[in-house]
């Protein structure tokens, strides 16, 4: 009996292709690893294998914690269903991950990446990642359906195929529109996949000028920290991405040293 093509399957219910396949590729990993079907596996076998991932493959943090998580997920699953007696993932520690602030666009940035997106489908997507927050992935499957002009919302499917709704700014009203004659309904938006977006908008920024690594999850981010350096309420901006968890949005909540140093010039009564 194949545990992992069984897991796989209940998961396709719930998750995309590309989650699925990677699902498949860190159990497979991690059956080759212990030599043996992974209903056999123990407690201390799964504990080397992540050992072995961060001390001798040096992977970081985070990339452990996530395969960690997919191994826990699995044998939850099996033992749920009783093909396992026990799970021997159970009460195995997490790893420890350091909080960075993620890395985002200036306002200044964002305004040059917007204006050197010159061709109507570059401008938009441009425009979209930013203007709502949406990931990458939730861009690409816009439906035309999904568009409310009139109350000025876009229906998206997240994680998890979770449905939530995303704000649309009266100024990409015009252009969204006119963007959308002559598709019908059930069309994408764009026919284009997330390898492909990812890459126009590393071409877009390099001609912009701007010296970072920028990828459509980095106009994510941007859209985060603008709202709330301009008084965004952070409850709400949780809501707008998605995220299941405050904790998760909060990582926004970040300052700049001349951001700190601007607020304390003009807030400390010293500081006067």
């Amino acid at each position: 009996m194949d545990h992992i093509e069984i897991f796989l399957d209940e998961k396709r219910l719930s998750s995309s292709s590309n989650t699925i396949k990677q699902y498949g590729l860190i159990l497979r990993n991690f059956q080759e690893f212990c030599g043996k079907p992974l209903d056999k596996v123990n407690r201390h076998e799964i504990i080397r294998y992540l050992n072995h991932l961060m001390f001798e493959e040096e992977r970081s943090k985070a990339y452990v914690s996530n395969i960690m998580s997919i191994i826990k997920s699995f044998y939850s699953f099996l033992s749920e269903n009783e093909y396992t007696t026990s799970n021997p993932a159970k009460g195995i520690n997490a790893v420890k991950i350091d909080k960075k602030a993620p890395v985002y666009l200036t306002q200044d940035e964002m305004q040059a990446l917007i204006k050197t997106a010159v061709s109507p489908r570059d401008s938009l997507i441009v425009k979209m990642l930013y203007a709502t927050g949406v990931r990458v992935s939730e861009l690409v499957n816009i439906k035309k359906q999904d568009i409310d002009l009139g109350r000025n919302t876009i229906k998206v499917f997240g994680k998890g195929a979770k449905e939530r709704v995303v704000l649309l700014p009266d100024t990409l009203k015009a252009q969204l529109e006119a963007y959308c004659e002559g598709l019908t309904d059930d069309q994408k938006l764009f026919n284009l996949n997330v390898r492909t977006v990812e890459r126009d908008i590393k071409t877009l920024a390099a001609q912009a000028g701007i010296n970072k690594k920028v990828t459509p999850h980095k106009l994510r981010h941007s859209f985060a920290t603008h709202m709330l350096q301009n008084g965004g309420n952070v409850v709400a901006i949780q809501k707008l991405l998605g995220h299941t968890s405050l904790n998760t949005t909060q990582i926004y909540t970040h300052y700049s040293v001349d951001e700190l140093k601007d607020m304390y010039a003009h807030t400390h009564p010293m500081s006067k």
